[in-house]
């Protein structure tokens, strides 16, 4: 269990002396703090989880003026407002300035309890989240919009129901439901994935539900779907809208019902947990007739829309160091930190292909800057800026310079391995030392090839 700090802060020695004996006993670490230049020391000097406040703490400061106080210079610390009078409108007041909670004295300990039990959940609830920062690639961000989404995900998590997750293409929905099953019971089990834009028509119902074996010509052995696969599971459904007509009904029966049949055999109940992603507007498909609206209502219980890029450019920044720091590490080369101006270019780009366009724009810039930083000049397309001799006579000479130039940075980012260079470009040792060649590229300590 997670140990739970508390700053108690009172002028009421006798009441400290009781309040902070009785929370050690039920296992809460716990600081005292009998006037205000105590509690300011204290604030400064450790990180708490929880601070309890009296709300006339002292008289003549007012409890109030120091939560503005510490929601000013600790906006993540929650507040227990304690109330000495049982005034309801100053704890109405509390409440409206920020506070956590609140609970009058004489305090009942077992309401006591609750109420940090309560601040306790939330403080869970927020390191997940902080981990799933961490732990969901692709997904950094420290706008309001996505701390939203994390809070999101996580409530998500927590209920064994469908998920929606909309967005344009490259927003990160596959990441957004990866971090909802990572965080849900189901998280012991690697994710069950299947993209309903790959499936052809006529395979459908073979592939979700499956099929027996001798029941249609070619059918061998028995086959299982992917609702079998992910039993007491969750499955991922990609490009829900793709899905065809007579395809939505069997899987309305699904989500309603907790039952599959497999073509040829009998009817079977599963457990699985649905979460599904689109990038259609799925309201507009069912005006349409293109997609079931009872199915719509079963699929969204919760949804979670993930907005582009370019409706949150503060977390370009912190997204464009990410996937700097990612490939450099991967590709065991120091990092490249990203100039101002080339991070204030980065914010004004239209970035239609989203979160996945930058991480390819972040890479290829590593790849094709010869400094130790990454400018501008290295996020422009390799044609416009980084082909040296600007040879454009022919589109063959253009060609062959870019060919050139992207070779030696690669071979560059591996150190003249040869063997790693060819296994990054995808292509045999023996075709890449035929490239060098024909480009005339030295390699260091070697003659030309």
């Amino acid at each position: 269990m997670l140990e739970i700090s508390i700053l108690l802060a009172d002028d009421d020695l006798i009441f400290l002396q009781l309040t902070s004996d009785f929370l050690r006993k039920n296992g809460y670490a716990v600081d005292c703090a009998s006037n205000i230049e105590a509690t300011k020391t204290l604030l400064q000097k450790n990180n708490y989880d929880i601070m309890m406040l009296d709300m006339c703490f002292p008289a003549l400061y007012d409890g109030f003026n120091l939560l503005d106080e510490v929601h000013e210079n600790y906006p993540d610390l929650p507040v227990l407002m304690i109330s000495g009078s049982g005034h309801i409108p100053d704890a109405v007041k509390a409440i409206q300035k920020g506070a956590a909670d609140f609970i009058e004295k004489p305090i009942d300990t077992t309401h006591l309890l609750l109420r940090l039990e309560r601040i306790y959940d939330g403080i869970v609830t927020k390191k997940q989240m902080q981990s799933l920062r961490l732990s969901t690639i692709g997904m950094q961000g420290n706008s309001a919009i996505m701390q939203n989404i994390y809070d999101d995900i996580c409530k998500a998590a927590r209920f064994d129901c469908p998920v929606l997750i909309t967005g344009e293409t490259g927003v990160g929905k596959e990441l957004a439901a990866r971090a909802v099953h990572r965080l849900s019971k189901y998280s012991a089990k690697n994710l069950v994935s299947i993209n309903c834009a790959s499936i052809p028509k006529e395979l459908f119902e073979a592939e979700l539900f499956g099929y027996e074996s001798g029941s249609f010509t070619g059918a061998v052995k028995a086959h299982r779907g992917y609702f079998e696969y992910a039993d007491n599971n969750s499955l991922f459904m990609d490009e829900i809208s793709q899905l065809p007509l007579e395809v939505q009904a069997k899987l309305l029966r699904v989500v309603s019902e907790n039952e599959i049949q497999k073509i040829g055999g009998k009817v079977q109940k599963v457990n699985v947990r649905i979460i599904s992603a689109t990038n259609q507007d799925l309201e507009k498909l069912t005006a349409e007739k293109l997609f079931r609206k009872d199915l719509l209502y079963r699929l969204n219980t919760i949804e979670i829309n993930i907005p582009p890029l370019r409706k949150r450019i503060e977390d370009i920044p912190v997204l464009a160091e990410f996937f700097m720091n990612e490939f450099c590490t991967r590709n065991d080369i120091p990092p490249k930190p990203i100039s101002p101006s080339a991070v204030s270019w980065l914010c004004k780009q239209p970035w239609e292909g989203n979160v996945r366009e930058l991480k390819n724009a972040v890479e290829r810039a590593v790849v094709f800057s010869k400094n130790d930083h990454l400018t501008m000049v290295d996020f422009t397309t390799p044609s416009e800026s980084d082909i040296t001799d600007r040879e454009y006579g022919s589109l063959r000479k253009t060609i062959t310079n870019f060919e050139k130039v992207y070779i030696e940075n690669v071979l560059r980012i591996y150190n003249y391995n040869v063997r790693q260079a060819a296994y990054h470009l995808q292509m045999d040792k023996s075709n890449l030392f035929k490239k060098i060649s024909a480009l005339k590229i030295t390699l260091p300590n070697h003659k030309p090839i």
